[in-house]
């Protein structure tokens, strides 16, 4: 066949990145063209596709590819501009070429031609070949190098989970943000998981309920992912084994309260079921203890004269006859809530010596960060100096390994430390003004709250059980902080000149009002006085 009958297919391919770099899809035909005008070759037909040349499972490359093998001699040469047109993997490439050849095409670089019946040309089709598939290599390895990098900085890379959103911090760098949405949820769900009393399934869809958008696989990853409790996962990758890294991000939950979630699901603590003893009606179920046997009070609706009446009754039923309507006992206790609210510059002195006491214990914290990292800094600069000691031969590849992988979990648990340190302070001070706004004014908080807000400030402000008898209140120990609110003004400014934080006798200092001590016989088989606990976890010392 002369070189005036020569018929050739255009391939044009370009990826979407190369477009920026002088590969467009217009130059590569201008040129194809051009290339063809000059050397008298008839163009058959012009393919253009845009795809990575990794492989040749490519769209338009298969169909022109068909149209040749059906259509034997309709041309003799397949054009492109450059090699790394055609692939960008010299194995395959060589496939295809031979592919070609059995069919009498002869493929061709217009801007790197090369006769392949010469032998020595093919030294230089490998480097063409070759070129490309080092150069995406590379970028690969430096892309995953620098993902590393970022990991290790503690960055979470990638979609942000539910509860968290993609942001940029000063530098630019890729960070996660809470979504003070989503966040919430995301909390009660790994609380709930925690309690037991429910399986996945049925806390998925009440979180659905309440609003988080999750299907069921997706769940499962969530409730197992290390990122809520501030950790980042970093892969093996050659002698490095897999590890978590402390990340930058804030965590949405602790780290105890997401293994003892994971503790529920790998069935190693038992799911607790417990039968709901919910009812609107009966907000202080749970808080009365018999006056007559110090049994447990519980409650119960019964119909009459076309309604249903409510009263609390001991649990020892036949045993103990000790029963009072519901509506008696609520009604004295809205009372005894409003002696609490009348007292508000009170409140304010003891929230006042509450921060100062808080204040005090910040001051130990810093020390103790400050303590936490120097420390840190002091591994991480041993560790900088055994991969020195390797650089320099002193040290084993082995060696270095077993010194980094000593090293890093004690700055992880260091870096842990840290941050439970800078989280504690704001913790109590967002408990102090979160109860206090409650306790100025906490009968309307009461009266305006469902059950589960009625029963958390009735657990908050009462830490013992309460007894009520001859339409009246007693309470089975004295509590500390009741006690500081019944106080007067002048007392607690005495106080407030005196040691701050130590309260543990404050008791015995003014008589109770509104709330008596139980008798002493009433409090031989319950529980000792506890404290207040915060939201946060902590005891609160009042």
């Amino acid at each position: 066949m002369s070189m005036l009958q020569r018929k050739a297919f255009l391939y044009i391919r370009v990826s979407t990145d190369e477009q920026l770099n002088g590969y467009s899809p217009e130059i590569q035909e201008e040129c194809l063209i051009r290339y063809c005008e000059v050397n008298n070759i008839t163009v058959a037909g012009i393919y253009r596709e845009d795809y990575s040349a990794k492989t040749f499972d490519r769209p338009v490359f298969q169909k022109m590819l068909a149209v040749v093998k059906k259509q034997k001699g309709i041309i003799d040469l397949l054009l492109f501009t450059r090699w790394d047109r055609f692939s960008r993997n010299a194995g395959d490439a060589y496939s295809m070429i031979s592919q070609l050849k059995k069919m009498r095409v002869e493929p061709q670089g217009v801007e790197q031609p090369l006769d392949l019946s010469v032998p020595e040309n093919k030294m230089m089709l490998a480097f063409y070949l070759a070129a490309p598939e080092v150069e995406n290599d590379r970028r690969a390895l430096n892309t995953l190098l620098g993902m590393r990098r970022a990991k290790k900085e503690g960055r979470f890379l990638g979609v942000a989970p539910k509860g968290y959103k993609n942001e940029r911090d000063a530098q630019k760098k890729p960070i996660l943000a809470i979504d003070e949405r989503i966040a919430p949820l995301i909390v009660w769900v790994f609380e709930e998981v925690a309690r037991g009393v429910h399986d996945l399934e049925k806390i998925r869809r009440m979180a659905n309920i309440k609003g988080l958008d999750v299907r069921r696989s997706q769940f499962w990853n969530l409730v197992h992912n290390p990122v809520y409790c501030g950790k980042v996962f970093i892969a093996a990758y050659k002698d490095e084994d897999a590890y978590y890294r402390l990340g930058i991000h804030k965590p949405l939950i602790s780290e105890t309260l997401f293994n003892e979630a994971a503790d529920v699901m790998s069935g190693r603590k038992r799911n607790t079921k417990v039968r709901s003893t919910k009812d609107e009606h009966l907000p202080l179920r749970g808080f009365l203890v018999c006056k007559q046997c110090g049994r447990p009070i519980t409650g119960s609706g019964s119909k009459g004269n076309g309604g249903t009446y409510y009263y609390y009754h001991c649990q020892s039923g036949t045993l103990c006859k000790e029963r009072f309507r519901a509506s008696d006992a609520h009604e004295q206790f809205r009372k005894e809530l409003y002696k609490i609210v009348t007292k508000r510059d009170v409140l304010e002195l003891y929230l006042t010596l509450l921060e100062q006491s808080l204040k005090d214990n910040s001051a130990d914290n810093s020390k103790k960060v400050k303590e936490t990292e120097a420390a840190i800094e002091k591994l991480k600069q041993r560790l900088q100096n055994a991969q020195s000691l390797m650089l320099d031969a002193e040290l084993s590849a082995a060696e270095y390994k077993d010194i980094r992988n000593k090293l890093l979990p004690e700055v992880d648990g260091l870096e842990r430390q840290k941050l439970e340190l800078l989280t504690d302070e704001d913790d109590y001070l967002q408990y102090v003004q979160s109860g206090g706004a409650i306790l100025v004014n906490v009968l309307k908080h009461y009266d305006d709250g469902d059950l589960a807000v009625k029963q958390r400030i009735i657990g908050s402000i009462f830490s013992e059980k309460l007894i009520f008898d001859k339409n009246e209140y007693r309470t089975t120990e004295p509590n500390p902080v009741m006690t500081l609110i019944s106080m007067s003004v002048k007392d607690l400014e005495r106080l407030k000149k005196g040691k701050v934080g130590e309260f543990s006798d404050l008791s015995i200092l003014v008589p109770r009002t509104g709330f008596e001590p139980a008798h002493p016989c009433e409090r031989c088989d319950l529980n000792t006085v506890r404290l207040p606990i915060s939201p946060s976890g902590h005891r609160m010392s009042p």
